[in-house]
């Protein structure tokens, strides 16, 4: 975990519109407003101090929102949370997501709406060490950056270190607002997960708590499902209170979807054990995928038994995505764990104490997988690696991806759409820089308001001195932005340049009086020392105290830079498993790694004791089944492992078919995809528990 969220020094800004001139109103998002602002201020629940709840109803122009973010992301906050309602709209010739304010209309989204890109630059500039953000329009999707999931459309678009970005739909899915409804769809259910809490034995709810569980409820009605993406351990911050009570008190709360009837228990179960069957033979290093193989039975499977094969399916899809291993070992869990609490209700156990028990246990588990605190913040290169090979094995996407974790570090690589390869570092890595100062604007002179510059040429002038006739001759062929960073400016030649560079020219001063010219200069790639004119990056946000260039030409990026890993199309394999290796590489950076998660789950499940006998055997499945797959009698390994359970490496190497030191064989898991293993288990109970 991460350290809890403070809110005497934090803030919430939430933005909606209920009223359009143009769109369709949207009445409910008042409700989300005012019920949201109350929940975060509840002192059983986050206790923001009202004036920490900043409330922007119904804004006309989206200037007035821009600045009063640009101001709160000057604020040294401990987490900032952002939250947005309303009608969300796509640009058809940029396809990028534009947040609608009260003038907003459908046929110039881009002029008349407040552009995703241009709120992503400004919460970039934030002081706050967390940023969430959440987005409840239609296409809010299109808001969050590839990270674990492969079927993501839009990468790279959040590029917020420490952030969190919660959306209500996909990148093409149209958002819900149920008439007659007090809140609109999704952020109705966010409100009854903050409401009721969640079943996951911690404390405080989660940001990946909120997104889980607002999750179940979207589905439970048949309504569009939320996404997410996440950097760092943010996924994990402790951000309020968990009111959670017990089965009772989530399914009072939870809406029921059309009709009221949940499915047959009996049926779901078999249904479980169905979809599993398909996934156990390949379960292990040397099988293939094991969606893959679940997709295919779904395809032909009796209708009666979709329930509970769509109920594996969305546990492994969870476990691919948020830690991009663990799918099988969750399903396989999860089949055990329901089919013994659906033997013990069967026999006349009452499933409110089974499910308070099925709790308690995971509770148990969780506590001892957490374990002791690590000697070192982070782990050596080389146990990432390990981690990433015994998710995915020898693919030459794992190879490209730990070279790029070696060079920023895991938190600060992303997986790129394209296909291009770039030399530098090396093939198939390129450099993402950004370049940050703090700044004056001198033009325009009436510029109050955040500028963002989108493929801007950056040209560095020490002196003021600008190269006219070069720039001329660009602007006239290559009509783009233009950014100047100088400490003056020739009023003469500025006058020269107005009507190129697509008529947007800027200019900015550094503040103080020490500032690096030639380390900027070669940042920025100018032409005094890289040979060009000057170079061209990928945007540039100014503000009135600051500038943020990123994807300059110039060298590799210091701190802030990332490394992109091209691994072809969206889509494609080769782009899901580098996806999936970065997911991993994650996952063990923030939470550590154990020597085998099917071991660390069969000694956890031990630890309990012979009288918790629901996790107990559901915990040992997998690696039972793992030896079974490997051509070895599970009773004499799992006896092997009991005489050597002071040994903390010891485990069952698949391979070799031995007992042997896992960590110095290098199989090694993330610490979190185990957790999650045990989480996305006790979560299925809920639904069981609504078929009843």
């Amino acid at each position: 975990m991460t350290e809890p969220a403070d809110p005497l020094l934090s803030k919430a800004v939430l933005i909606g519109n209920s009223a359009y001139e143009e769109l369709t109103p949207l009445p409910a998002v008042v409700n989300n407003l005012t019920d949201l602002g109350a929940a975060l201020r509840d002192p059983e629940k986050w206790g923001l101090p009202q004036e920490h709840c900043v409330v922007l109803p119904d804004r006309r122009d989206s200037a007035d929102v821009s600045t009063v973010l640009a101001q709160v992301v000057e604020e040294p906050l401990d987490t900032l949370l952002v939250y947005f309602a309303g009608h969300g709209l796509v640009e058809p010739t940029t396809g990028e997501l534009v947040l609608a304010t009260g003038r907003t209309t459908s046929g110039l989204p881009l002029l008349t709406g407040l552009r995703y890109p241009d709120v992503r630059d400004i919460l970039r500039r934030r002081r706050a060490r967390r940023l969430l953000l959440i987005l409840d329009c239609c296409f809010s999707g299109r808001a969050t950056g590839v990270m674990a999931d492969p079927s993501s459309v839009v990468v790279g678009q959040l590029e917020i270190e420490g952030a969190y970005v919660l959306s209500a739909t996909g990148a093409t899915v149209l958002g819900k607002a149920p008439e007659g409804n007090r809140h609109t769809a999704f952020t109705g259910g966010l409100l009854d997960v903050i409401g009721s809490g969640v079943p996951s034995g911690r404390p405080f709810l989660t940001p990946g708590d909120l997104f889980e569980y607002t999750q179940k409820i979207m589905a439970g009605n048949g309504w569009p499902q939320p996404t997410q993406s996440h950097e760092n351990r943010i996924r994990e911050l402790e951000l309020m209170r968990n009111p959670w009570t017990g089965m009772r008190g989530w399914f009072s709360q939870r809406r029921r979807p059309a009709g009221g009837a949940g499915e047959d228990a009996s049926d779901l179960v078999v249904g479980i054990h169905v979809g599993v069957s398909a996934v156990r033979p390949v379960f292990g290093p040397a099988g293939p995928d094991s969606l893959t193989e679940l997709e295919a039975a779904i395809d032909t499977a009796d209708r009666r038994w979709l329930p509970g094969m769509e109920l594996v399916r969305d546990v492994m899809t969870a476990m691919r995505r948020d830690y991009g291993d663990g799918a099988a070992t969750a399903a396989i869990v999860v089949s055990e764990l329901l089919s013994g609490i659906h033997e013990v209700v069967r026999a006349g156990a009452r499933w409110e104490e089974i499910a308070d028990r099925a709790e308690e246990e995971a509770a148990a588990v969780l506590r001892r997988l957490t374990g002791p605190a690590p000697d070192r913040e982070t782990l050596s290169v080389e146990e990432l690696a390990g981690a990433v090979a015994t998710a995915l094995g020898d693919v030459p996407e794992r190879a490209l991806v730990m070279a790029a974790v070696a060079r920023v570090g895991a938190n600060r690589v992303e997986i790129a759409t394209s296909t291009r390869a770039a030399a530098d570092p090396e093939p198939g890595l390129s450099f993402v820089s950004r370049l940050t100062l703090d700044t004056s604007v001198l033009v325009p002179n009436s510029s109050a308001r955040p500028v963002t510059l989108h493929e801007p040429y950056v040209l560095v002038a020490p002196e003021g001195d600008l190269p006219v006739e070069e720039l001329q001759r660009i602007g006239w062929r290559e009509p783009g932005p233009l950014l100047i960073i100088a400490s003056r400016i020739d009023s003469f030649a500025m006058s020269s340049l107005h009507s190129l560079f697509a008529g947007t020219v800027v200019v900015v001063r550094p503040a103080g009086a020490a500032t690096d010219w030639d380390a900027l200069c070669t940042r920025t790639g100018h032409g005094l020392l890289a040979g060009r004119p000057l170079g061209r990056a990928d945007r540039a946000l100014v503000t009135p105290s600051s500038t943020t260039v990123t994807g300059l030409p110039g060298a590799a990026p210091p701190d802030g830079g990332r490394v992109q890993v091209h691994a072809g199309p969206a889509g494609g394999a080769a782009h899901a498993a580098a996806a999936r290796a970065l997911a991993v590489a994650r996952s063990a950076a923030r939470s550590g790694v154990l020597p085998g998660g099917g071991t660390g789950l069969y000694r956890a499940g031990r630890a309990l004791g012979a009288d918790a006998g629901l996790f107990r055997a559901a915990l040992a499945s997998p690696l039972r089944q793992l030896v079974r797959n490997a051509g070895h009698d599970a009773d004499k390994v799992m006896a092997l492992l009991d005489a050597t359970s002071a040994d903390a490496s010891a485990g069952f190497e698949y391979g070799s078919g031995s007992v042997t030191d896992l960590r110095a064989a290098g199989v090694l898991d993330p610490v979190a995809t185990a957790r999650g293993v045990v989480e996305n288990a006790v979560a299925t109970v809920s639904r069981y528990v609504a078929a009843l």
